[in-house]
């Protein structure tokens, strides 16, 4: 195997980093986010978006917001790179920000998202002690959405708050889930007050998923343009409304 490059970045979380988790301020949380390159976006071609479904990896929100800009993606790919390459040394720099973030936020209400555009299983991962990242830090808030219903069938710790995602291969898994009282992710045109029998709220609202009720459906708007129509013709996300047609005048 080729020997990576890759540089130690400075930080590997960024606090309110994008439009979506800076809306938690007004519910008073403080969210920290770390994004990576998704699917196999890196040198060695390795998966770190395992159950990823065509349509989402059309509909991937890496390139939306922030991630359109070519210093950003580098960025991204840096870490995904660095994690790679050096397991245990990225560990340890999350394990050492965190302990940061916590003497930084004594008083704040902090949430720390792991999983921006990534679905790692950081729960097998055993840093210090053989413990896992939200073992040692047991009174932070950790949350992630995944498409791996296997981590569903395991306990996890009480402070990792995990959601479902949709796609247009794992329907039948999501509904299954869902009537387990597991909150799931559903993509929408425009996101509707119920779907398949279950409650939708507003997942744009807010990205504080921690404090979803249980076995809701968190809607979410479809947001990356460049993906639309294989996303919506693969069934990853979803039309409630009629098409517009275009008619040619006369």
């Amino acid at each position: 195997m080729k020997k990576t490059k890759y540089y130690i970045p400075q930080k590997l979380m960024n606090a309110n980093g994008d439009a979506k988790t800076i809306k938690g301020l007004k519910k008073g949380w403080i969210t920290y986010i770390m994004y990576m390159s998704p699917y196999k976006a890196n040198s060695q071609g390795i998966n770190i978006c395992p159950h990823a479904s065509a349509g989402c990896i059309a509909a991937c929100l890496v390139g939306a917001g922030r991630g359109r800009f070519s210093n950003v993606e580098r960025a991204r790919r840096n870490k995904t790179e660095y994690f790679l390459a050096d397991r245990t040394k990225f560990m340890e720099q999350i394990y050492k920000e965190l302990i940061l973030i916590e003497k930084r936020h004594k008083k704040d209400n902090v949430a720390i998202r792991l999983n921006g555009t990534s679905d790692v299983r950081w729960e097998k991962f055993k840093i210090k002690d053989n413990k896992n990242i939200f073992e040692l830090f047991p009174n932070v808030q950790f949350y992630d959405y995944t498409k791996n219903h296997l981590r569903f069938e395991q306990a996890m710790p009480k402070n990792y708050s995990l959601l479902f995602s949709r796609s247009e291969d794992n329907h039948e898994k999501s509904i299954e889930l869902l009537k387990r009282g597991v909150k799931v992710a559903v993509v929408f045109d425009t996101p509707p007050k119920k779907f398949e029998g279950f409650k939708v709220i507003d997942g744009d609202e807010t990205d504080l998923r921690f404090l979803d009720k249980a076995g809701v459906v968190v809607g979410l708007k479809f947001k990356n343009t460049k993906g639309k129509k294989q996303a919506f013709d693969t069934g990853f996300a979803i039309r409630t409304l009629p098409e517009k047609v275009k008619v040619l005048k006369k």
